[in-house]
């Protein structure tokens, strides 16, 4: 609400211009290079507040203290999360993981993926995970008109209840680049949106190496954690260090104290539509 509000504020200001009224230009001038900025931001973080409600990390307290261990460790809890999936035999191999080490994660899943392989998202659903929106098609960039917009949200809905019997509340944006228009839309549709605090870069070529290193070194407690199991809507993209990044960040993270919990459970959101 305000980012419209100096939205409209900021366009009466510019039409003054043109109408030949003359206020205090470098004041107009600042105006619009900060309001260019928070726009900016707001369309490149997804931790950013500017167009809506994004969440990020969880609110909650932290975790009570693991038992007595030697040294020193943080204390708390993060939500792993998995993008552009279901995707086999990425997917798959994600599940085995997080299986074998006891935790659960929240995949945000590609409508047209789901339509191929509704089995995977029915394990996922079945294993104790939750699903989130990723849009039907993946679009690097969401068209700015509202009807366009709902659509391609709209049939991810539809493929994800098909498959898994309910539709999910949130929302990621793909690529992270958001826009006022989109939080308009969900709003609308109920939704809320999710976005992370640590990401491992791993949509791209990468080594085991670097997505260790990367969630290791940038995650804190009630952090969302980005990872993928899918590419782009593309089926069939190399995930595999990524699932052999999971058999490291895991331990690592609960030796510092760490739990993990759906991003539900961690921002206390519930996620099944009514």
């Amino acid at each position: 609400m305000y980012y419209r509000a100096s939205s409209i504020v900021l366009l009466i200001l510019c039409l003054n211009i043109f109408w030949g009224v003359k206020p205090v230009n470098y004041t107009l001038y600042a105006l619009i290079a900060a309001w260019t900025a928070v726009s900016l931001r707001g369309m490149t973080s997804m931790r950013s507040q500017v167009f809506g409600r994004v969440y990020w990390r969880g609110e909650s307290a932290p975790t009570p203290a693991p038992p007595p261990r030697v040294g020193r460790g943080v204390t708390g809890a993060v939500a792993l999360t998995f993008d552009d999936g279901p995707s086999e035999p990425f997917t798959g191999r994600v599940l085995d993981t997080l299986k074998a080490h006891g935790v659960k994660a929240t995949f945000f899943v590609i409508g047209e993926n789901v339509r191929k392989a509704p089995e995977l998202a029915k394990r996922i659903v079945a294993e104790g995970h939750e699903l989130g929106n990723h849009s039907q098609t993946h679009p690097w960039v969401f068209k700015m008109l509202f009807r366009t917009i709902s659509e391609d949200i709209e049939q991810c809905q539809r493929e994800i209840e098909k498959a898994a019997g309910y539709r999910p509340r949130f929302f990621r944006q793909p690529v992270g680049l958001n826009n006022p228009s989109v939080m308009k839309v969900l709003d609308g549709m109920g939704m809320v949106m999710v976005g992370w605090q640590a990401r491992a870069y791993d949509g791209f070529r990468v080594k085991k190496e670097e997505v260790v290193s990367r969630i290791l070194g940038s995650v804190r407690p009630g952090g969302i954690i980005l990872l993928h199991d899918g590419c782009d809507g593309v089926m069939g993209c190399d995930r595999t260090p990524t699932i052999e990044a999971l058999d490291e960040i895991i331990p690592a993270l609960k030796a510092k104290g760490y739990e993990f919990r759906t991003v539900s459970g961690l921002v206390g959101v519930e996620n099944r539509q009514g």
